[in-house]
């Protein structure tokens, strides 16, 4: 991951490469095709899918808490407590999530983490969408600008599909599956080419406050709300791992996308990937 940030942010200093040229080709079909795949191809219990779901809703609530009491004690703006909400909210359940998972309970482990990652890719495509939509435009416009977006149509049509029992067309299915194995790489070099293209030098202390409630505050959180909503066994493991992990890749899209403070989102990105293979090793250690 930070191998390939790396190159993005080598290609921005040169300029070579356009942050909004990747930022567009992104939110126009990346963050489409890897809902839709994640959501036709989701398997298991859609029981354990909604306690997954429910599950999910209630860490973006408490940890949206947090952010916005932290903002409101800093005194910080709409465009910076929206970006720490777009910092702090959403986990990298995809690319760091899943390989994790795999190496740490084997084959059960991934088929609980794809589920989770499924409802993941739902709640936090359509929902940091409206996040950044709403920090410059308000909820009534956000709404609007949420209709425009294709992600929403690609999530609609997967779970209309999913609810139907009606398998994609070969076609489609390999189509969304190779743009979705690849849109992690062409977001990745997008963040390295956004900080190559930002000053954060103003965004240290966000950074920092995002840092330590994305890899602070939420693995506590999921661990003690975990059997609340009656999640055990593989499926508990996975959804706290999931829950706890570097802030989203996608997070980073939306926040360039609509404006709103893409390097703070950003800087997030790469600090909570850089920092937490200690705290990812100890939560592993104690969820074995």
């Amino acid at each position: 991951m930070l191998l390939i940030g790396a190159v993005g942010y080598a290609l921005g200093r040169a300029r070579l490469v356009d942050a909004q040229a990747l930022t567009s080709l992104s939110v126009a079909v990346l963050a489409p095709a890897i809902s839709f795949y994640a959501v036709t191809t989701a398997t298991g219990d859609h029981s354990v899918l909604a306690r997954m779901a429910l599950y999910l809703m209630l860490q973006l609530v408490l940890i949206g808490v947090i952010a916005i009491a932290v903002s409101a004690a800093f005194g910080w703006d709409r465009t910076r407590r929206t970006g720490l909400l777009l910092a702090t909210l959403f986990s990298n359940a995809g690319n760091a999530g899943l390989p994790l998972a795999l190496f740490a309970w084997g084959s059960k482990g991934l088929a609980a983490a794809l589920a989770f990652f499924a409802v993941q890719a739902v709640i936090v495509n359509m929902l940091a969408a409206y996040i950044a939509a709403q920090a410059d435009s308000g909820a009534r416009r956000a709404l609007r600008a949420l209709a425009r977006l294709p992600v929403t149509y690609a999530v609609a049509v997967g779970l209309g599909l999913d609810a139907l029992g009606i398998i994609p067309p070969v076609p489609v299915a390999k189509a969304a599956e190779l743009l979705a194995n690849g849109s992690v790489a062409v977001m990745l070099l997008l963040i390295g080419v956004q900080l190559a293209q930002v000053h954060l030098h103003g965004e240290w202390p966000a950074i920092t406050v995002a840092t330590v409630i994305r890899l602070g505050a939420a693995p506590v959180l999921a661990w003690v709300t975990a059997p609340w909503v009656g999640l055990d066994g593989v499926a508990r493991q996975t959804s706290i791992l999931q829950s706890s992990l570097p802030t989203a890749v996608t997070a980073a899209i939306w926040a360039s996308e609509f404006g709103v403070a893409p390097a703070l989102v950003s800087g997030a990105v790469i600090v909570t990937t850089l920092a937490s293979p200690l705290t990812v090793g100890i939560l592993l250690t104690l969820l074995r």
